[in-house]
């Protein structure tokens, strides 16, 4: 019997946790989404055909910015950024203590600018200059 309600009680406890955690309000941990709280129209929109990836090795350690993926028709392929490198500056500008969506913003700028960028990869460490472009450009599809 004293297992019987043991077993009740768990139950009934596990199933009241999902209301309890929906009351507990949102999450004080930041969104997932890097770019929530930023607008298409709050960003610049020239972009130069990257995915960007921050690291850190363990919490605590200094995080790096990696390029995760170049669009094959972009400015940054073109400029012979790859998958795997390594962002060390945008407009001679360091990165650290910069959020996600700041480095963002400081890689994004007016469509026909360029933006330096110095990076660290198989080729060694080299500095680009790299001509932003429209997103309309790099999809061939009208933003409606």
């Amino acid at each position: 019997m004293p297992i019987k309600i043991l077993l009740i009680s768990i139950t009934l406890c596990l199933l009241g946790l999902p209301q309890a955690f929906a009351d507990m309000g949102p999450s004080p941990h930041p969104s997932a989404d890097p770019h929530e709280g930023y607008g298409q129209a709050d960003l610049p929109q020239g972009i130069i055909g990257v995915a960007l990836h921050i690291s850190a090795h363990k919490v605590g350690d200094s995080a790096t910015l990696y390029v995760r993926a170049v669009h094959p028709e972009g400015p940054a392929a073109k400029a012979g950024i790859a998958h795997g490198d390594e962002i060390l500056l945008v407009d001679d500008e360091p990165l650290t203590g910069k959020t996600y969506q700041e480095i963002v913003a400081m890689i994004r700028g007016d469509i026909g600018q360029s933006v330096q960028l110095k990076i660290k990869g198989e080729r060694g460490v080299r500095e680009v200059s790299i001509l932003r472009v429209s997103e309309d450009m790099l999809t061939g599809k009208k933003k409606t």
